[in-house]
């Protein structure tokens, strides 16, 4: 496998910035850097190839502790504050202002490809699309620098959220005729592709309720005819399948003896009994449907006393379950009694930690930020909230049960929009289990307050597996459906205001 390089400028830019560390990570803010540097093409290229390592990888894992998917976080139990270190996650404007200045000086450069700037520049406008857009998610209304700005004038106050996404995604209408479909070079595996701009496009309409421009750019991806479905549902988290498969449209990129990573879910089951920073709760282990199609409560093939029988395929290819052997050990939650911690749900993920049995302290699966089975329920999604039902919504929807082995969508039971809406949260909660997108949805849908106020506990099989009280999470729907901006960057700043809620 071959990735482009991202490491040429790390030395670079680090000296530009060091004197400056802790006010870029605060706040938008530095000076252009030496303009000796843009002279070649090849200095443009390093210079957004150093940009793509802020696209969003496996720290994302976290968000899934944020949720009823998984315990723990502190954002899913409610006890984080502004200085809560967890809370600068998404917090970080050096990359967006990195783009700023390539868009600024691409153009400048002596002999550059006039195509080439064109994608440069979209490349660039993709990335500040996608750090506006996470960021107006979890913050809200947030600074919006849409130049680069010298240090005596970076200290600027938030702008609204509505005027923040619509430059987001002005950027990103600019960049999707500029962004090329494919690119012809392994070398390029990983790069931002028109199909990537889409899906972004997608999924900012979608997660703002603007419905039918959702769909119709979820359907732009699916005309391009460009992806399709992996045959095999778990071998699209398997670092032997990256960049081999037409479902991811972009991923985060990593690399055996370049790039490697360690999910902290992963590393936890290297001895077997180990607790995990992101394990699933009883609710999304219950998601998943009876292999008929019914959910567990109603379907006659579930049994509480084998509870892992007979279900979805994606199951067990989700989930790590007690008894089962994984990575040449046998899981057993109950009888190793030799380690100092448990997995406190007794089931742990098995999505991005198949390797395991080969990469038990680093792992180089890409992390995957779009792929095309994403872009099938969204466009369920925004089709059935724009109009209802319709044959389309049906048929992609039936694409995704198919390929897991799973009935199509009974349109009988599913006929209204009501229903329909019921099937795709399920739908979408069990297909993009442990991918760190489930806490964007309970937000969107506005439903954290009803998922997560109430007693966590651990999975339990009478006489089995006991009941285990975890914590109890609260959600207060007046503070918690915005994060603070974080004290740092309040304490560096004159005109940042804290979010009402939080002050």
């Amino acid at each position: 496998m071959k990735i482009f390089r991202f490491l040429t400028l790390v030395l670079f830019v680090c000296s530009v910035t060091a004197c400056q560390d802790d006010f870029l990570e605060t706040l938008p803010l530095t000076a252009p850097s030496d303009k000796s540097f843009w002279k070649t093409e090849q200095d443009a290229i390093s210079w957004i190839n150093e940009a793509y390592r802020d696209l969003p990888g496996v720290s994302d894992h976290q968000f899934n502790g944020m949720s009823d998917d998984a315990y723990t976080t502190v954002v899913a139990n409610g006890t984080y504050e502004p200085t809560t270190s967890l809370i600068a996650l998404k917090w970080d404007y050096s990359t967006i202002r990195q783009c700023l200045e390539l868009l600024a000086r691409v153009d400048g450069v002596t002999g550059i490809n006039p195509d080439l700037s064109k994608r440069l520049k979209g490349e660039a406008q993709f990335i500040i699309a996608l750090r506006y857009f996470e960021m107006t998610m979890l913050y809200q209304d947030v600074p919006l620098v849409d130049k680069v700005l010298p240090l005596a004038e970076a200290d600027i106050p938030k702008s609204d959220k509505a005027v923040v996404l619509k430059y987001a995604l002005d950027q990103l209408e600019k960049a999707i005729p500029n962004l090329p479909v494919r690119y012809p070079s392994a070398a390029d595996n990983g790069r931002i592709t028109k199909g990537a701009a889409l899906a972004l496009k997608t999924r900012m309409m979608l997660f703002n309720g603007r419905w039918a421009e959702a769909a119709a750019a979820a359907k732009a991806v699916m005309d391009l005819n460009e992806y399709q479905l992996h045959p095999k549902f778990n071998e699209i988290f398997l670092s032997s399948f990256n960049n081999k498969t037409k479902e991811v449209i972009l991923a985060r990129q990593y690399a055996e003896g370049l790039d490697v990573h360690t999910l902290h879910f992963a590393y936890a089951f290297y001895l077997v009994g180990g607790n995990g920073s992101s394990l699933p709760l009883p609710d999304l282990v219950d998601s998943f449907e009876a292999k008929d199609g019914l959910p567990i409560t109603q379907s006659p093939l579930y049994d509480p006393l084998k509870p892992f029988a007979n279900r979805d395929p994606r199951f067990a290819q989700t989930f790590i379950t007690p008894f089962e052997t994984f990575a040449g050990v046998v899981y057993d939650p109950i009888n190793n009694k030799d380690s100092k911690v448990q997995a406190k749900t007794y089931i742990y993920f098995r999505k991005y930690i198949a390797d395991l049995v080969t990469q038990q302290r680093s792992s180089w699966v890409n992390w995957i930020i779009f792929r095309y089975a994403d872009v099938l329920l969204m466009y369920a999604e925004g089709k059935n909230e724009a109009s209802g039902p319709d044959e389309s919504v049906y048929a992609a929807l039936d694409q995704i049960r198919t390929r897991a082995g799973m009935p199509k969508v009974d349109r009988t039971r599913y006929g209204t929009q009501a229903t329909l809406r019921d099937f795709i949260r399920n739908e979408r909660r069990v297909e993009l289990a442990a991918e760190g997108l489930r806490y964007y949805d309970i937000l969107r849908w506005k439903i954290a307050e009803k998922v997560l106020n109430k007693s966590v506990v651990s999975y339990t099989i009478p006489g089995v597996l006991p009941l285990q009280k975890l914590e109890t999470r609260v959600f207060n729907p007046a503070k918690h459906y915005v994060w603070p901006i974080p004290q740092r960057a309040i304490d560096n700043a004159t005109k940042l205001e804290q979010n009402p809620a939080w002050k």
